[in-house]
């Protein structure tokens, strides 16, 4: 789920609860605007929830609740949907959301529907890195500083030919949601966030590069294998799902790349 969906579904269970009184009517307009969700930080011991939300300490003033009020009713709400697996509210009223396995893995579509426009601004297309009106060269000179991104990104592009030449494709019937382990769920999410973390920092170059390096660190923490590393081994779904989410992690590495103006090589 991207912070717009999980927006989307807040404000549909804060009407919901508004029309039956565990809300005030005022609720039914929705929570106050801008970004309110953010990856949950991680930790040593591993992930604890995907997202966290101070919506019901920005909000609980406007309605004349206590936080920690609001963020239970919300919560209540929150798990009686299929995409959601869990929510945490704080003493401070600050919630923390596990999603479902198969809601997590939903961006991969996501991704793979909208390859060449997902987290671009308007107009743009990393099909030909270019912006409408804008007189850019075909190759464009990489920074430096992008490297590493780079570097993630042919990687990734390694992985995938090598699953393909091993016979692994991506399936419907692949079970995207056994995409489990801590690697993929922080990389899962922070696919989401993409975006969303881009368009915060719109201008702010130093800060856009910043999300880029940190997607291209978590593709690289990921080693999960993408094919049968056994020549006696046969394929199974999970590789095909690995192969969706490393198809969809190169995607997304490309478009941050050409939105900084870098290109993303193939090999390296």
């Amino acid at each position: 789920m991207t912070p717009e969906e999980l927006r989307r579904l807040l404000e549909q269970v804060a009407a919901t609860a508004a029309r039956v009184g565990e809300l005030p009517d005022e609720a039914e307009a929705g929570p106050p605007a801008g970004p309110i969700f953010r990856p949950a930080d991680q930790r040593s011991a591993g992930v604890v929830a995907d997202w966290v939300t101070p919506v019901a300490q920005r909000w609980a003033p406007q309605l004349d609740l206590e936080p920690l009020e609001l963020g239970r009713v919300l919560a209540q709400r929150l798990v009686d949907h299929d995409a959601i697996g869990a929510v945490e509210v704080a003493p401070t009223g600050l919630l923390s959301i596990t999603l479902a396995d198969v809601g997590r893995s939903a961006i991969i579509e996501e991704i793979l529907d909208h390859a060449a426009t997902y987290a671009l601004p308007n107009g743009w297309s990393a099909l030909d890195v270019r912006r409408p009106g804008a007189d850019l060269p075909a190759w464009l000179d990489d920074d430096p500083v992008l490297r590493p991104a780079q570097l993630a990104h042919a990687r990734l592009r390694r992985l995938i030919r090598n699953a393909r030449t091993a016979g692994v494709e991506m399936r419907p019937t692949d079970r995207r949601e056994d995409l489990g382990h801590v690697a993929e769920r922080l990389l899962l999410v922070a696919l989401a966030d993409f975006p969303q973390r881009m368009d915060r920092h719109e201008g702010d170059r130093a800060q856009q590069v910043r999300a880029v390096t940190d997607l291209a660190g978590l593709a690289d923490a990921w080693n999960q294998p993408t094919r049968p590393l056994d020549t006696d081994d046969r394929v199974t779904g999970i590789h095909g799902a690995r192969l969706a989410l490393a198809s969809a992690t190169a995607v997304v590495l490309r478009n941050g790349l050409a939105r900084l103006g870098a290109t993303a090589p193939e090999r390296m």
